[in-house]
Formats: structure tokens, sequence, C-alpha cells
């Protein structure tokens, strides 16, 4: 048995590229055409027409439409086709995807009906499911002997063509539809009209968007059944709340205008830069007979754009909306409290204040109750109610107290002194029910004054819940003008009771102070009499005895006189202080450089024989009493002397500083100086940090100056240090 010669190369169809080639070598003896040789003039004019045409050509032959094309073709039928095709039938080429709906046409081409279609959806396997595909195709009927033996056709595809403008009419329309969005309903809404408009890239899609309390719910679907949506609201959603797109599979849904199902969305969250809080997130069902391309991709993203952008304004919408609310609320409120803020100005009791603060806010907003608690103990009682509890039993609890440990609405505002909200009521904070059911919506504010929280000024609406920031904004403008009200009151008072017990104090002290000055000039006047007495006696009994004492008689004598001497200087030193005390002020200018310049003047005379070097400035001119400033300018100036006496040169400064209230006058000198301890003695009657037998003086000197200028209105200094020197000051007010 001999073996038969494979087939040799077709002599025709030398030109056509690739497949020019591979007719060539095609074993066309095979299939119903026959050898190439034998083929009529017709099909091999089409042949050659089609192989050097870089159009796609399609040609088929005979009844069975036995398959042939070009290069330019190749791309149309894909690597899963090519090139088993050639010369293979069109029914077995295409007949599980585009066939079925081309055979009619086919048919009618054979019978001799020409046809040509634009945009042509033909339905073909790719990338391993069926795809939609559009083309341009024209078929022509090729005869032979006025028969007709093939069908000639010539492709141009429009797929990408169809897809882009089919989807720039939905990105545009979508546009539109957000102009005037203004709430995330109508957002969703938009969402919704694009994907009726567009099954086929938008078969389905589901739109979550953030509630009050920014947790993502469904705001709208569409392509789906309603009972199709009821499920898809009742499940939970891992990839809700990703960051990043993703694909993820799904249950096979029956959706959108494809016979299909979806198996797979496309999950976009919408985030904008620069916005933290997530938008929303847009789930879309994808094609099943398109692969998720990046013109696809690019789509879909830019619809989920466009969703963010109307969802984030929306939302600055609705925050502005609110601000303005809020805005217009407080100036309604202020317009209100006009009236008010005149009532505070008149010495109301706290019970007034607060009945009036209940009247303005039911007037406001709708209330049905206003009630004013305060603690006794470990209870909450009543002390100013508007409106009627609604329940005889909840009367009856109020009325015996409520008890603090679980009374939440009033304990939780006095804890945290902040308002307590209760947007929708809930009858476990109070442990009241069933006699509150009829309360829908509470709100207490506790009242603070310097004091502490003095009590919970609360609202209740019966029959609806919520407070919209109208009426929150509202109810704390109340709260705290009441607040500050209650506590100017609180003031008031305690200011009218101290300034009783400063007046009793006073009206004390003064008396205190006639009788200790009459003391004082009493008994300074009779202890004149016995001293002088001493003084006489003694005088008389020295002489009287004269030779005759012993030198301890004589010390003894001479002792007696010494402190009757200084009993008669503290004597007159007391006088000057109760008369400084008692002189009434003469108040004028004083010119304070030459006031120091007769001071000295007078002083010089007990230092001719020491060396004093002065340093005085220019000195301002100030408003005092003349005389009494001058006893200030003798005692500073005679004891920066008198404690210089054992430096070798005396240096004495005398300067003034000008302050915002006033002058400020010191005398600094090079002295014994003192210890700084004892500084706030020095300035007490009597009070003396050197011994008697150091340094002569009686301890009044500075208490005057002290006295004098505390009259004038100022204050004195001392600063000190042992072995360098002391410094003296006072101030004095600027003349009003």
């Amino acid at each position: 048995m001999t073996s038969q010669p494979p087939p040799q190369p077709d002599p025709h169809f030398r030109e056509g590229g690739d497949l020019g080639a591979l007719m060539r070598a095609h074993d066309w003896a095979s299939t119903p055409l026959g050898p190439s040789h034998t083929w009529p003039e017709a099909l091999r004019t089409c042949v050659h027409l089609l192989l050097a045409s870089r159009q796609p050509m399609y040609l088929a032959w005979t009844p069975d439409l036995i398959a042939l094309y070009n290069d330019a073709y190749r791309t149309i039928l894909g690597t899963d086709r090519h090139p088993a095709a050639l010369g293979a039938r069109t029914a077995d080429i295409f007949g599980q995807d585009g066939y079925p709906a081309l055979q009619p046409v086919f048919d009618a081409a054979l019978r001799g009906e020409g046809a040509a279609f634009e945009n042509l959806l033909v339905p073909l396997v790719r990338h391993g499911g069926v795809e939609e595909r559009y083309f341009d195709v024209s078929y022509t009927p090729v005869y032979v002997d006025e028969r007709v033996e093939g069908v000639f056709s010539t492709v141009t595809e429009t797929t990408e063509r169809v897809l882009s403008e089919r989807r720039t009419r939905s990105l545009a329309a979508l546009t539109a539809d957000l102009l005037g969005a203004t709430t995330p309903q109508q957002v969703v809404q938009a969402a919704q009209d694009v994907a009726e408009h567009n099954p086929h890239d938008l078969p389905c899609l589901l739109l979550y968007v953030p509630t009050a309390g920014s947790d993502l719910h469904l705001g709208g679907a569409a392509g789906l059944s309603d009972e199709q949506v009821a499920v898809w609201q009742r499940a939970s959603h891992p990839w809700l709340g990703v960051r990043e797109e993703r694909v993820v599979p799904v249950p096979s849904m029956t959706a959108g205008s494809w016979p299909a199902s979806v198996t797979h969305l496309l999950v976009l969250p919408l985030t904008l830069s620069g916005v933290a809080q997530p938008l929303g997130v847009f789930a879309v069902g994808l094609n099943p007979h398109k692969h998720l391309d990046t013109a696809y991709r690019n789509f879909l993203q830019l619809c989920g754009g466009q969703l963010a952008s109307a969802l984030h304004t929306v939302r600055l919408a609705a925050e502005l909306q609110r601000q303005h609310a809020e805005l217009d609320a407080r100036t309604r409120a202020l317009g209100a409290f006009e009236e008010w803020t005149r009532d505070l100005t008149i010495d109301l009791n706290p019970d007034d204040l607060i009945g009036r603060a209940q009247a303005r806010i039911g007037s406001l907003i709708p209330l049905d109750v206003a009630v004013y608690y305060e603690r006794e103990g470990e209870r909450w009682v009543v002390r100013r109610m508007r409106g009627e509890y609604g329940n005889a039993e909840l009367q009856r609890a109020h009325e015996q107290g409520l008890p603090h440990a679980t009374t939440g609405n009033l304990r939780i505002p006095f804890e945290t002194g902040e308002p307590y909200y209760q947007e929708v009521y809930d009858e476990v904070t109070d442990h009241l029910a069933p006699h509150i059911t009829h309360v829908t919506a509470t709100a207490m504010v506790p009242l603070r004054t310097t004091r502490g929280v003095r009590g919970i000024f609360g609202v209740a609406a019966f029959g609806r819940v919520g407070w919209s920031a109208v009426d929150r904004a509202v109810i704390e403008t109340v709260g705290r003008s009441l607040s500050l009200a209650l506590d100017r009151a609180e003031q008031v008072a305690d200011l009218s009771r101290e300034r009783e017990r400063l007046a009793a104090q006073t009206v004390a002290l003064a008396s205190a102070n006639e009788e200790l000055e009459a003391f004082a000039y009493s008994v300074s006047h009779d202890l004149r009499t016995p001293l002088r007495h001493i003084q006489g006696f003694n005088g008389l009994l020295h002489k009287s005895l004269g030779a005759d004492l012993d030198p301890k008689a004589t010390r003894y004598l001479h002792l007696v006189a010494d402190a009757a001497a200084r009993m008669d200087t503290l004597i007159d030193a007391m006088l000057n202080l109760s008369r400084t005390s008692r002189q009434p002020l003469r108040m004028a200018v004083v010119d304070l450089g030459a006031l120091v310049a007769s001071v000295r003047g007078e002083l010089a005379v007990d230092v001719l024989e020491r060396r004093v070097s002065w340093h005085v400035p220019s000195l301002p001119l100030v408003v005092g009493d003349p005389d009494l400033l001058r006893q200030v300018m003798v005692n500073l100036l005679s004891n920066a002397l008198k404690y210089t006496r054992g430096r070798e040169e005396a240096v004495i400064n005398v300067w003034a500083e000008e302050r915002l209230d006033g002058w400020a006058v010191f005398v600094r000198d090079n002295g014994v100086g003192f210890d700084p301890r004892y500084q706030d003695k020095l300035f007490s009657i009597f009070q003396r940090l050197h011994r008697a037998d150091e340094f002569e003086g009686t301890g009044v000197g500075l208490a005057n100056v002290r006295r004098i200028i505390t009259r004038h209105g100022g204050q004195v200094s001392a600063h000190g240090v042992l072995g360098e020197g002391a410094t003296f000051g006072f101030t004095l007010p600027s003349a009003r």
C-alpha cells in the first residue's frame, strides 16, 4: 500500500501576505470548494480582491458558506479562531456567538438580497466569554452564471466608537443631573437615572451614602428588582469599609438588558483628595459581555468621581445650611433676648429669672414643658415649671423628688457640666416607665455659676423627636444667658451682704480709731504731770543732797533724769503721731526738689563736722499735704544722716521715678543697714533694730511716715543689707 503524497501548494493567490500564503498551502481539495484551479472566475476575482485590500473582508462561498478572509479580518476572528476558520463553514466558526443572529442575513444574501448595517451588534467570544462587538457591515451576493454562489462582506469594527459615544452620553447626562443636586437622595436619583439609560455598561448599581452618624447605608439601587434590593439592604459587606477600588464576585444576578447574569461588582470608594471622611461607596455590576479594560474602568471611575464630587458639594451645602440655620437661630434668639437683657438690669430674684427664661424659650421653639430642677441631697426637686406633666403618676414622682442616682437625664448633665440631649427619649434613662411614654425628646442644660452647678434647666417635647440645630442654639443660648443672670443675682446678693458687713466693720473701726486716738492724746497729756513731778523732785533731791551723795547714788539720780527725758521725748512723738492721724489733709502742688533742699538746710547744722555727699537730681512736682510731706522727708533724711554716722564719708542719694499711677521717691544711704528679715517691722510704732546706746530715737518716726503716706493713698518700702546701707521709699498717686 503506497502512501499519498502531501498536497502541493496552490500556485494561485500569490498576493495577500500571510493569508495568501495560508491559502496557497491550504488543502482546498478537501473542502466543498475543490482545488483552487477549478474555482470559477468570480470566486478567484473575489479572493484576489480581498487579499489585496487592507479593509477587513470576508467571503462565504457555496450554500455551506465556506470562509475565506484577508489579513485585516484576522483581528475580528481573534487568535482562538484563526487560522482554523480558513476553509471552515461559517456556522461552525460563529455558531456559538454571532452566527445565530446573522444567519437570516446570509440566507437573504444567498437569495440575491444585498444588505448593509451600521454599528451592528455581533456578539463574539473574546477573553473567555461572549463580548458585545459592533460593526459597519455590507453583504453582497456573488453570482456565477446568474446564480448566487457566495456572499462577499466588507467589515469595519466600530465597537470602541459605539462604547465611547454611549459612555460620553451617560457622563454628560450624569453631569447635568448632578448640577442641581442639593441632597444625597438627589445624587442617588441621578445615578439611578444614568443606569436606566445605559443598562449595557451599568447593568446594575448600588450607591451607599453616610447616615447622620457617618455609617454607610444603601441609599439607592438601579437595575435590580425590589426583592434583590431588599437582600442587599439586609446583608452586610466587608468591602464597604475599603479605601481602594476592587472587583468582588457576587452571586449571579439577572440585571440590565443582557440575558447573561452579572457575576462581579466593581467597588469604588467615593473619596476626594483632602477629605478624610468617606463620602460613600459606588458598587456597579460589570457588563457580562464586556471585559473590564482600561476604557471601561476609566468610565466607571469618572462616574464615581462625579458622584463623589456631588456628595461632597451636598455635604458642604448641608453644613453651610446648618451654619446659616444656627446663625439665624442665634440672631433670632439675640433679638428675643434684647428685652430680657433689659430685665436683667433689674434686681430680679432667681425664681423670676427662671420663669422669664422658660417663657422666652417657649416663644422661640415648640415645647410642651419646661422644668427647672435643683438638687437637695440625693434627690432632685422641681423649683419652677411651665407646662404640664402629662401624666398624674409622673407628677406624683416629681413631687416626691427624683433620685439622683437613677435619674440619668439630670445626673449626666450635673456630672459632666454639659448639655444633654435625647433626640429620641429612652425610657430607661430615668426609670419612670410607664408614666413617661408620652415624652419623645428631652434636653437638659446645667446652669453653672461661680459656685458650681446650681440646677438643671430642662425642656421636653411630646409627640415629636429630634432637636434641630436651631433648637439646640436657642436652648444653649437661653441656658448660658440664664446662668449668667443667676450668677449675677448670686453675686449681687453676696455683695450686698458683704457691703453690710463692711459697713458695720467700718463703723466699729472708726469708733475704735476715735477712741484710740482720744486715748493716746489723753494719755500723752495725763503723763505730763507725773513726769514733771519725777523730773522736779529728782532735781531737788540732787540739789539737797549735793556733796553727800556717793557715786552710786549720783549714778542712780542721773539714770532717773535720763529716763524721764526719754519719756518726755516719747510723749512728744505720740502726740505728733496722734496729731498726724487727726489732722485733715490740705492737698496742694508740692515742689519736691525745693522741699528736700529746705530739709537739708535744717539738718546741715547737725553735721557741720562730718563729710556728707548728697546726690539729688531734679525732683518732680507732686500733689500732697506740704506740712505732712515735710515730716516724711525730715524723718527719712535725718535717719540717713543718723545711720551713716560711723562712715568716713556719708553718701546719700535722693531720686524719684515716674510710674503709670504716680511717682515713687527713694532715699538711699551707705550706713549700717539692717537685717532684711525684719524689714516688715521697721514701720511699726516703737520698733527699733538697733540699741538706743548705738543710735538715739523713739521708734515712732517711720511709723509716722507710713501713716502719712497711707493717708495720701501711697505705700512705703524698705530694703537693706547689714553693713551696706539701706533704701527707704514711698509712692504718691497721680493727681486726679
